[in-house]
Order: C-alpha cells, then structure tokens, then sequence
C-alpha cells in the first residue's frame, strides 16, 4: 500500500505518521512528485484537480482541513474515493479565536488601542458583555460546540442551528433550519461554523441580515459564501448590525476597494482562524493523530472517521 502526503506536515509529525505506516508495512513518501501521485493508494492532505488527472490508484483521500467542499458535489474527485477530513482539530483554537475577537469589539479594545498611540486618556464608554448575551450558533459541529462551551462559561445562552436537531455540548438548546428566522430576531450575537453547502449559500442573505437586532455581532469563521457580502456592507454602513468579525470572504482575497477595510466596527482577518501547519503545534498533532487513526482504522477494515459522502460538503458529524 502506498501512501503519499502533500500536506506540509513537521519532521516531528512526518516521523509520527511514519511509523503509522510501517505498522502495516506501507510504502509511505512525502512530496507532489508526478510519480508518486500515480502510485498512491491513499494521499494525505490536498490535492488539485491537474494533480487528480494522475492519481490513477487513489482509493482514499485523507484531507488536512476541515472544509471539503472542494471534492464534493460532482468535483473532479472520483465518485468511488473516499474521502475523509480532520474535523474535530480546529474546535479548541477557532473557538478561542472566536471569544477573543467578540471581547476585543465588545470592550472597545481596539479604540482604546488607538488612543493609546495618541497617549489620550479616555474612557470610551463603549463596553459591552458576553455575560447576559444570547448566542445564536449556525453550526453545532466541533467548532459550534465548544464555542458554545466557552460562551457558557462568560455567562451567555447559547442557541444552536443545525440541519438535523440531535444534542451538542454546550447548547441551552437546539433548532434545525426552520427556525432560524424566528431565531436571528432574538441574536446579542450570531456566530456561523457552517460549511459551504448549496444550502448554505447566502444563507444570510439582505432579508435574513434585516431580521437581526441593530446591536447584533456577526462572527463568520465558517464559509465566506454564507452571507451576502453585499448586503452585510450596506448594513454595516447604516448602522443596522453593530459590528462584524469576518475571517473568510466570497472572494479570498478581500479586495482592497472593499468599504470594509475602513470601517471602525468590523475586525478582517486573512482566513487564520484555525492555524494549523507552521502555526500550531497542538492543532498539527491533532491532525497527525486523526490521520494515524484513520490509517490504522483502514488497515484493519474498520469504518473511518469523518467520512464525507459525495454530495456533502461536511462529516457526517459536523453541523
């Protein structure tokens, strides 16, 4: 059995995954060379649609993100590679992302960090809490889920919308879709762990942005497609939502004519909020160790976790 990965895992990790493969006497490489790519049995980490012309042997694709939207939906994956992501390694590092960033906008801490380079001393007044605040969650998977947790212990309720209502750690309570107009109404702050899916596209759309409160804080680290990005500027220019914190796009990069650069009450990231390789450490063990399981699980004939079927965009344990 040959195994390639792609993905530019550590020397520590590489060895790691290494010693996985001898276990069962697996022929393991790491690179994107041409000839490696037409042997491999199973590819760790990502592959193009140019470098899947050559992947004549490939039974099983073992992804290093979470999103696969990618290789869903009649992509240029073949229909009978199985395909399998990571879900379950970007919860604990997203979802500190998440808390830190609503913080920051709530406590006014960038207008603060302003004045500090001004050397003005001012109280601001402008400080909000999560403590008391009602959390809508779009999306009750891994990373839903212990930002929920988080939430709850500031003292906030948490609400979670998912397709298919089933318990999750850290929700007061759950709905499925339907209820989500009902739902943004009622929103302190709307958080979206959604993958892309043509049911998650422009999911937040202008009527459904319009149903939100005027103080509402709109968090996005899931999929850009998943709001109107269109309509959430006008928003925000008006003054309907009170801020955003958007680290993924419609278009990566967000171009710089967009009126969002310069607005006070919206924090851009570049798509970080799941550092992984070259990043994490602790998140690149978590990956390590769910692909040495899934190889373990695939050696022994065992059912793999995080398993994707082709017209998914997500596990089958992800929202």
């Amino acid at each position: 059995m040959n195994i390639l990965v792609t993905a530019p895992f550590s020397e520590t990790f590489r060895s790691s995954l290494r010693n996985e493969a001898e276990k069962y006497c697996c022929n393991i490489r790491f690179g994107t060379d041409s000839s490696d790519l037409s042997a491999a049995d199973i590819i760790i980490g990502d592959i193009t649609a140019k470098q899947a012309e050559l992947c004549h042997n490939l039974r099983w694709l073992q992804i290093t993100s979470a999103g696969a939207d990618k290789y869903t939906y009649g992509s240029f994956l073949p229909e009978n590679v199985i395909l399998t992501n990571v879900t379950g390694a970007f919860g604990d590092g997203i979802s500190e992302y998440i808390i830190g960033t609503i913080l920051a906008l709530f406590r006014g801490l960038f207008s603060y960090r302003q004045n500090q380079e001004r050397c003005v001393w001012k109280d601001m007044k402008t400080e909000r809490f999560i403590s008391g605040s009602r959390a809508l969650i779009l999306g009750c998977g891994d990373i839903g889920s212990k930002t929920a947790v988080k939430l709850k212990s500031f003292g906030a309720q948490t609400v979670g919308i998912r397709k298919n209502i089933r318990p999750a750690n850290g929700f007061d309570c759950i709905y499925d879709l339907k209820s989500l107009d009902s739902e943004l109404p009622l929103a302190d702050i709307v958080i979206c762990c959604l993958p892309k899916t043509p049911l998650t596209d422009h999911l937040l759309d202008k009527r459904r942005i319009g149903l939100m409160k005027s103080c509402a804080l709109i968090v996005n680290v899931g999929r850009g497609s998943l709001i109107d990005t269109a309509a959430l500027t006008e928003a925000l220019a008006e003054g309907h939502l009170s801020g955003a914190v958007l680290d993924v796009f419609e278009q990566e990069p967000l171009s710089a004519a967009s009126p969002l650069w310069a607005m006070n009450n919206v924090l851009i990231t570049p798509h970080i909020s799941g550092p992984s390789f070259g990043h994490s450490p602790h998140t690149e063990k978590l990956i390590t160790d769910i692909c040495k399981e899934n190889i373990s699980r695939y050696m022994n004939g065992k059912p793999l976790i995080n398993m994707i079927p082709p017209d998914h965009g997500y596990a089958y344990n992800c929202i």
